[in-house]
């Protein structure tokens, strides 16, 4: 498959790389918890860490990594908006215009 590319259109496909890595990071952690193996507290946690390294422009462009870092934490604060709530309720990712809301 050869398709060309525009560079206006790179942005947005950097973007949704981006928005897939996080997404899938999280979903792991939100299995976890929904199977039992971890409380949300945990979770919340262990995806800041994974934030934190993500974040780190060593292995990819620094815009990149700040981004991508970025999208992990704020899965991250819903796990833990769900812990302080009190309540362990069943997860479901969903992405809400396209990861930007």
């Amino acid at each position: 498959m050869d398709t060309s590319v525009h560079s206006e259109d790179l942005g947005e496909i950097v973007e949704t790389l981006i928005e897939a890595q996080a997404l899938l990071a999280s979903s792991i952690y939100v299995d976890l918890v929904n199977l039992g193996l971890l409380d949300t507290d945990a979770a919340a946690r262990r995806l800041h860490a994974l934030g934190d390294i993500a974040a780190s422009p060593l292995q990819r462009h620094p815009a990149v990594a700040e981004a991508l870092g970025a999208r992990i934490r704020d899965y991250a604060e819903g796990l833990e908006r769900a812990h302080r709530s009190g309540s362990r309720p069943r997860f479901q990712l969903q992405l809400v215009q396209g990861g930007k809301a």
